[in-house]
């Protein structure tokens, strides 16, 4: 590189394998504290989180209601904050994730569930000594992926794969654990692999916009490739569900488009006909997914996971693959990915 703009936030995203290795092993055994209090599956278990957060509590909610067969759900902290009514029916138990553990809507959302429910949260955080960490019941702390830069890309992940680590836990699926335990191997080889393809999409100077599509737990996950795109990049970056693209957003594709699918195997032929429409429509389509078909050819590029790894547990491998291609747009503006415009690291109020 020929400064030093980015340099964090290359070093972060290449990181993550080692990052993933490091927090899998720390928590490979649990609290009996933190079991206890994730194994009560008569209350419903909300996640809360502020930004990329945010979309990590609605990947963790849906990881945690398909791996543990249970009720959660994902709500930014600042719903739970000013609006309790709704967000704290049926006396849920309360799951807060901040990388820092300092964001303002988080505690300030905390301290409303303790003083409405007299109860405490359980947190995940990369900072041990945050404000979050002691305001919580019970504090897991993912402190090797601390970053220098803004923008989250090694937090985010990793504090993903330790939700997923404890539904797995929790829930005995030793054959969900194998497989996410492969994850960081495999992560190893799809960025040594892909890397060139990514450069060359995020340098193509016909794309004036992106779309990100995702459905189902992966949903939470298209949402964070959006954000990271329009925060390190400053681009026109949007999100959809696979399907609702259809009703009214698909109306603004053109050739200046670059549609993102995170394609699922579950929902896999209904996800890859809509990036075929697109693509007629004029679009340039990216499908990420297991393994290619019939229809993923008709895709102008196609990624190919080829891990072995069981849907839920591979999910984390879209991540850094998109992190890199939102880095990669951001030096090619000639932007510093590592400090965002108009952004802060912690969000205070």
């Amino acid at each position: 590189m020929e400064t030093n703009n980015g340099h964090s936030t290359y070093s972060e995203i290449q990181s993550q394998p080692r990052t993933w290795e490091a927090t899998l092993s720390k928590y490979y055994a649990l609290h009996p504290d933190v079991v206890q209090f994730l194994q009560d599956q008569n209350r419903p278990l909300v996640f809360i989180g502020c930004g990329s957060t945010y979309y990590l509590s609605l990947s963790a909610a849906a990881s945690w209601q398909t791996i543990t067969d249970s009720t959660a759900r994902g709500v930014p902290s600042s719903e739970l904050w000013l609006f309790p009514k709704l967000v704290l029916r049926d006396n849920p138990r309360l799951f807060a994730i901040s990388r820092s553990g300092e964001t303002s809507e988080t505690i300030l959302a905390i301290d409303t569930y303790k003083r409405l429910t007299n109860q405490k949260c359980l947190g995940i955080t990369c900072y041990p000594q945050s404000l979050m960490a002691k305001d919580s019941l019970l504090t897991l702390c993912t402190d090797s992926a601390q970053e220098d830069s803004v923008a989250q890309t090694r937090s985010f992940s990793s504090m993903y794969l330790l939700v997923q680590q404890l539904a797995g836990i929790i829930s005995n699926k030793s054959e969900f654990l194998t497989d996410l335990y492969k994850t960081p191997h495999m992560l190893e080889k799809l960025m040594a692999l892909y890397e060139p393809l990514i450069h060359e999409i995020a340098v193509n100077p016909n794309i004036d916009k992106f779309v990100f599509l995702g459905s189902g737990p992966l949903f939470g996950l298209a949402s964070e490739a959006m954000l990271k795109m329009k925060e390190m990049s400053l681009s026109i970056s949007e999100v959809f569900h696979f399907l609702e693209f259809r009703h009214g957003p698909k109306s603004v594709v053109g050739p200046g488009t670059m549609i993102i699918g995170l394609v699922s195997e579950t929902s896999e032929e209904h996800e890859l006909k809509v990036l075929s429409e697109m693509r007629r429509q004029g679009a340039k389509t990216l499908a990420i997914l297991e393994n290619g078909g019939p229809l993923s050819t008709e895709n102008d590029t196609v990624i190919e996971l080829k891990s072995g790894i069981q849907e839920l547990a591979r999910s984390v491998l879209y991540l850094p693959l998109l992190q890199l291609l939102a880095y990669y747009r951001s030096m090619y503006k000639g932007l510093n990915p590592d400090r965002p415009e108009n952004l802060e690291a912690v969000v205070r109020i």
